[in-house]
């Protein structure tokens, strides 16, 4: 539900993009829309942050290689799932290149940026009710190539690259296993990635454009191992996937 709600309101940005940017062209008359050049600028828009935790096989101690893991001790495997939502704001950074090829204006270039948030919730497992898996993000930044098409005033572009964000994770049970003992584990620090997105981007002054976009974060593999727990030496592990969508609106000023 979240993923239509989003893509409904990108469409709908998108729209009023091009509305805007046809009675622009009507008005100006001959498009004189030069995208080469390098710019700054500030975003803010929405994000939501979804999480899956999977208790994973131990790796290491006496279980290793049975495919025992925490969870499976009670119960089967099972996904924990949780998500949160929230504002994001951030500065931007890029440079592009305008090439005119039979007819059609394409632009290619390269953008970096740093964006703000506070997104953290918890799930609880619906097998062994102590079993409590978390996340946590403050920030994330994102370096992508983009490539698009301009028309007029309006550049219509994908991009994708490279994802790093702050994000910490910890699953927690506080039911003590005569085998194995208490479980707590976690794992914090600067994560990597990937991120793709599209958008559109209006030209309002020779120096000015306004942005909309969307950009999707894929986190997989946030792996929590926790230590030896007593008294026969199993290492609980943890799988976290982690994924953001955001939409962004934001203000560029070209250099």
């Amino acid at each position: 539900m979240s993923g239509h709600i989003l893509s409904a309101g990108f469409a709908a940005g998108v729209l009023f993009l091009c509305a805007s940017g046809a009675r622009a062209g009507d008005l100006a008359g001959e498009n004189t829309s030069n995208w080469s050049g390098c710019y700054v600028g500030a975003h803010a828009g929405y994000a939501r942050a979804e999480a899956e935790a999977t208790d994973s096989p131990f790796a290491q101690g006496p279980f290793a290689g049975t495919g025992t893991s925490w969870n499976s001790l009670s119960g089967p495997y099972e996904v924990i799932e949780s998500d949160d939502q929230g504002a994001i704001g951030g500065v931007e950074a890029g440079c592009d290149r305008q090439v005119d090829v039979d007819g059609l204006s394409l632009v290619f270039g390269g953008a970096i940026d740093f964006s703000m948030m506070d997104l953290s919730a918890g799930g609880t497992s619906k097998i062994v009710e102590d079993t409590r898996t978390s996340f946590d993000t403050d920030w994330a930044a994102t370096a992508r190539l983009r490539a698009g098409i301009a028309a007029e005033d309006l550049l219509f572009y994908v991009t994708g690259g490279l994802a790093v964000a702050d994000i910490d994770v910890r699953a927690f049970d506080n039911q003590t296993f005569p085998t194995i003992g208490l479980m707590d584990v976690s794992s914090s620090g600067v994560k990597a990635g990937w991120v793709a997105g599209a958008g559109a981007e209006w030209q309002l002054a020779p120096n000015w454009s306004a942005s909309l976009e969307y950009l999707h974060y894929d986190f997989d593999d946030v792996t929590a191992t926790g230590a030896a727990a007593d008294p026969v030496g199993a290492f609980p592990r943890f799988e976290n996937d982690l994924d953001f969508d955001v939409v962004r609106v934001g203000i560029r000023w070209r250099l």
